[in-house]
């Protein structure tokens, strides 16, 4: 586990686990840090794992303490919430839940000691998105633990995550494609980038033929929610790039000189920024391959408000990434 974050392993949960009802079998918590061996009751056996990071505010998940929506409300984001690190402050009081439709929670009825490489967490439930009146008589008033799993990224209308809604799994989303259709295109006030996920919003789509077509201003917003209000991109997003972090691939070839000559580098899905170009490097890319059905953001800039010069590749072998961005490239996200 990297630092930062820790684990939830169950041996149910899979195809045939059961969800807002029975048992994840046996599950075990996993702090930060080598674990060799996961012991001998969940070898070969895990079929669920909640990988929490820091707990993140939010109110697409809440916790009462009675039934039926009653009681004193805990309105919690992503990440995870135990009564160890005081961020579940309704330990072993929750007794009914509201999850937004594609957010999912595993709630367990023990929570691991300070310093515990691994424990048992007793008793723990799989709860995906709607109205729960009750966590299950045999759950109400035990909880100590809410692993809390949230979409890449959410897009809303308005501000605060207010108004028309819509979640974005890992790629590259535009308008021209339809595939900002529920929150609309140039509709978008704010976001909720989930952690450990990075997003690129751009004023434009593929204007022209691609890798012609600027995408005008475009900005990286790295995990927490962003409000749009007051800035160029408010009610002007029209490309949407969600990625995680580098990956090992070959969706995307690039090369130091034109015509597909000079150094080269290989890159899979996800988000580079200008230290992990590769052999190739910052600032040096002069055309590029996408042999598959990928798509890729290439930009000048890889912070600040404003990532410079952004274009659109699709499937195709690009002579020339063109003059305004030869030799300039800092930022790539490449979606599958």
């Amino acid at each position: 586990m990297a630092s930062g974050y820790r684990a939830v392993a169950c041996d149910n949960g899979g195809s045939s686990g059961k969800v807002n009802e029975g048992s994840l079998g046996t599950c075990r918590y996993y702090d930060a840090g080598l674990h060799a061996f996961v012991g001998n009751e969940l070898n070969d056996k895990i079929s669920l794992l909640a990988v929490m990071g820091k707990p993140v505010r939010g109110t697409s998940v809440t916790a009462y303490q009675d039934t039926k929506f009653g009681g004193t409300a805990l309105p919690i984001g992503a990440g995870g919430f135990g009564a160890v690190n005081g961020s579940l402050s309704m330990n072993d009081s929750v007794r009914s839940l509201k999850i937004t439709d594609g957010w999912r929670v595993v709630a367990c009825d023990d929570d691991a000691k300070p310093g515990t490489a691994s424990a048992d967490l007793g008793k723990c439930r799989l709860f995906r998105g709607g109205e729960h009146t009750s966590v299950g008589g045999d759950m109400e008033k035990k909880i100590s633990l809410l692993a809390v799993g949230a979409p890449a990224l959410v897009a809303t209308a308005d501000a605060g995550q207010r108004g028309a809604l819509q979640r974005f799994n890992p790629g590259v989303h535009t308008a021209l494609a339809g595939q900002l259709s529920t929150v609309g295109n140039d509709a978008i006030s704010s976001l909720l980038v989930g952690d450990g996920w990075r997003a690129v919003g751009c004023r434009n789509d593929s204007t022209g033929p691609s890798g012609q077509g600027d995408l005008g201003l475009c900005r990286m917003f790295g995990p927490g929610e962003h409000s749009l209000g007051g800035s160029p991109l408010n009610d002007g997003i029209s490309t949407i790039a969600v990625m995680a972090g580098p990956a090992s691939g070959d969706l995307l070839h690039t090369y130091a000189d034109r015509d597909y000559k000079g150094a080269t580098s290989s890159f899979g899905p996800g988000l580079y920024t200008a230290g992990n170009l590769g052999p190739v490097g910052n600032d040096a890319i002069s055309s590029l391959r996408l042999p598959g059905t990928g798509r890729a953001v290439l930009c000048d800039n890889d912070s600040g408000q404003n990532l410079g010069t952004c274009r659109l590749f699709v499937k195709s072998d690009h002579l020339f990434v063109g003059g305004d961005l030869n030799d300039k490239v800092s930022l790539i996200a490449i979606a599958p």
